[in-house]
C-alpha cells in the first residue's frame, strides 16, 4: 500500500481559489437573500413600490410646481415692427421710406389675480399631501394587520398541534381500555373525533395563514409569498 500522500498530493490550479471563493460568497449571499422579512421592512417597500402612492407623490410635485408657476408674471413677448427709413440708403431726405421697430410688450394681470391663482394650486397641492399621508397610514395598517394575522395563525398551528398530539395519546389510551373490556367503544369514537376536530382546526389556521402571506405579498408587488420574522413587533 502507497502511504506517500503528500507526494501525490496535486496542488489545486491557478485560480481554483478564488472560483470557490466566489462559490463561497454567491452561497452566503443567497442565504442572507432569503432572510426572513421585518415588519419595519416591508413597511418600506410597501410605502416604495405602491403604484398609487408613487402617482399621487408625482401629482403633489407637479402640483407644487404649477403653484410657483401661476404666481409669476408671465413672460415678455418681443414685439417686431417697422419705421420709416430710405429703401436705398436710409437718407431721410429720400422719399421712399419703411418702418422698422423691436420692443418688448408684457402683460398684468388684474390685481390679486396672481396671488389667488398661486393660493388655489397650493391648497390643490396640499389637499394631495393630506390624501398621500391617508393612503400610506391606510396602505401601514393593511399591511400590519395581515402581518399580525399570520403570526397568529403560526402560534395557534403550534399551539393547536400540540393538542392534537395529547389527543393523539388519548385514543391510544382508550383504544386500550377498550381492547381490554375496560372502555367503550363509544370512547374511542369520542376520541378520534377530538382528534380529527384539531386536524381541521390546523388545516383552517394552514389556509388562514396563507391567505394572510398572500395579502402580504400583494400590498408589497412580490411574485410570491415572502418568509416573515417569526417575532411579535
Amino acid at each position: 500500500m502507497d502511504t506517500n500522500i503528500l507526494g501525490r498530493f496535486t496542488p489545486p490550479a491557478p485560480g481554483s481559489s478564488r472560483l470557490l471563493a466566489g462559490v463561497l460568497l454567491l452561497l452566503s449571499a443567497t442565504t442572507a437573500g432569503a432572510a426572513p422579512l421585518s415588519l419595519q421592512s416591508a413597511e418600506a417597500i410597501a410605502l416604495r413600490q405602491n403604484p398609487g402612492l408613487g402617482a399621487l407623490t408625482q401629482k403633489i410635485a407637479e402640483l407644487q410646481h404649477q403653484a410657483v408657476a401661476v404666481a409669476q408674471l408671465p413672460d415678455p413677448h418681443l414685439a417686431l415692427g417697422v419705421v420709416n427709413a430710405p429703401l436705398n440708403n436710409f437718407s431721410m431726405n429720400q422719399q421712399q421710406m419703411s418702418m422698422l421697430s423691436v420692443g418688448l410688450s408684457q402683460t398684468f394681470p388684474s390685481f390679486g389675480k396672481l396671488g389667488l391663482e398661486g393660493q388655489q394650486a397650493g391648497v390643490e397641492a396640499q389637499a394631495a399631501a393630506d390624501t398621500l399621508r391617508g393612503q400610506s397610514a391606510e396602505l401601514v395598517l393593511l399591511l400590519r394587520r395581515a402581518w399580525l394575522q399570520a403570526l397568529y395563525a403560526e402560534d395557534a398551528v403550534a399551539t393547536v398541534r400540540h393538542q392534537e398530539q395529547l389527543q393523539a395519546e388519548s385514543v391510544q389510551a382508550a383504544l386500550a381500555l377498550y381492547r381490554s373490556a375496560q372502555g367503550s367503544q363509544a370512547d374511542v369514537l369520542r376520541a378520534q373525533l377530538a382528534r380529527d376536530s384539531l386536524a381541521n382546526d390546523i388545516s383552517k389556521l394552514q389556509a388562514e395563514r396563507a391567505s394572510d402571506l398572500a395579502q402580504i405579498a400583494q400590498i408589497l408587488d412580490l411574485p410570491e409569498p415572502p418568509s416573515i420574522e417569526k417575532q411579535w413587533p
